[in-house]
């Protein structure tokens, strides 16, 4: 294992633990205390994730998401101590891919960023593009993007991944938890009110209507699933 682990946190103790713990499972780490120099590693290093605090002495951690994302898909796990929903679902809607509050466990984040890589490095697909609704949608599982008439759209990874789930098997119902197991590789309390976050993103990027939604339906009482037929 050789992938390149970066942690932007102004807390020497939060940075010196992440890093044994990312350290012990082969991890290459490099840390950065401040937003600035979160960015000159974030070019010079390339990551493989991004490991982000929010509350930075020098830029906002949501600027840093913000810009990192505006350059990259490279997966964000944001480490903060700004653990309320509200929060978390900000941080979602700006593009980070996970959210793991302060005080944290290190085994977890190991858990988290190991899932993180795992989708990031995608699985072997039965089918390199999968076309849906007479190919107004399409998802090239090979690129890993998703256009709609012909045209990209701008998908976070869990975004992405969420789609490629319901994608699968086209009809069938998928609970919340079911899902959020799906994404994240195991289950976490909470996660499943992020998978209506992550939902409602996507639906404003694929769907002509978000607000009648054909693509992604809500089954009520259940979960989610794939609307449309495939091509």
């Amino acid at each position: 294992m050789n992938e390149r682990i970066l942690i932007i946190d102004d807390d020497a103790v939060v940075r010196d633990v992440a890093r044994a713990a990312l350290e012990r499972d082969g991890y290459i780490v490099h840390a950065a205390g401040e937003g600035t120099d979160g960015l000159e590693l974030t070019a010079a290093r390339s990551p493989a994730l991004i490991v982000l605090d929010l509350g930075l002495p020098d830029v906002s951690g949501e600027v840093i998401l913000q810009e990192v994302r505006r350059r990259s898909d490279v997966p964000i796990l944001v480490l903060s101590g700004r653990g309320r929903m509200e929060e978390r679902v900000r941080g979602l809607g700006l593009g980070a891919d996970d959210y793991l509050p302060k005080p944290f466990s290190p085994l977890e984040l190991v858990a988290r960023v190991k899932a993180l890589l795992r989708r990031a490095g995608g699985q072997p697909a039965a089918r390199d593009l999968l076309a849906f609704d007479a190919r107004r949608l399409e998802i090239d599982t090979v690129r890993h993007e998703v256009r709609v008439d012909g045209a990209p759209r701008d998908l976070t990874r869990s975004e992405y991944d969420l789609l490629h789930v319901l994608a699968q098997h086209p009809g069938r119902v998928y609970t919340r938890a079911e899902i959020a197991y799906r994404l994240r590789g195991h289950d976490f309390e909470g996660d499943e009110r992020l998978i209506d976050v992550h939902v409602r993103n996507l639906r404003r990027k694929i769907e002509i209507d978000p607000g009648r939604p054909r693509c992604i339906e809500t089954v009520r009482g259940v979960g989610y699933r794939l609307g449309v037929e495939p091509a």
